[in-house]
């Protein structure tokens, strides 16, 4: 499982995932309330030793788009995200492989963070139709040579 399977699966194990979306899609979320989106931003290598082991960092945007009618929901909105982000630093240890230069590499997730949630869009400035958020999430992960 690479990284962003990995964080994907991490993010639909969140315990109160059924509360706030129905499904955590990949690269765009879905204009209906209760939608996640992981949208991969970038993979950096971060540090290499001698013997070739790697420490990588991955960076994404989960967009989510809820209700915001009015101020009670865009508070529960704001509180879910804090909730998750709290919630994603706890989840280090998870396996990951990497492919590079075509061969296949085992590896695991030393630390995640999730930070920067605020509101994204309102579509064509209605809050009836929901709005949408964007919060960064950033793991940073080791691959043995």
């Amino acid at each position: 499982m690479n990284i962003i399977e990995k964080v994907r699966e991490i993010l639909q194990s969140f315990p109160k995932i059924s509360e706030v979306c129905n499904e955590v899609h990949v690269d765009f979320a879905d204009p209906e309330p209760t939608s996640y989106g992981l949208s991969s931003t970038g993979d950096n290598l971060v540090a290499e030793d001698i013997l070739g082991n790697q420490t990588r960092q991955h960076t994404f945007l989960l967009y989510t788009t809820y209700s915001g009618i009015n101020d009670y929901e865009r508070l529960n909105n704001s509180s879910a995200l804090l909730e998750l982000s709290h919630w994603i630093r706890t989840q280090t240890g998870g396996e990951v492989t990497s492919v590079i230069d075509g061969q296949e590499y085992n590896g695991i997730i030393t630390k995640i963070t999730a930070e920067n949630g605020m509101l994204y869009s309102v579509p064509q400035e209605n809050t009836l139709d929901g709005v949408q958020y964007q919060l960064q999430i950033i793991a940073q992960y080791t691959i043995e040579a």
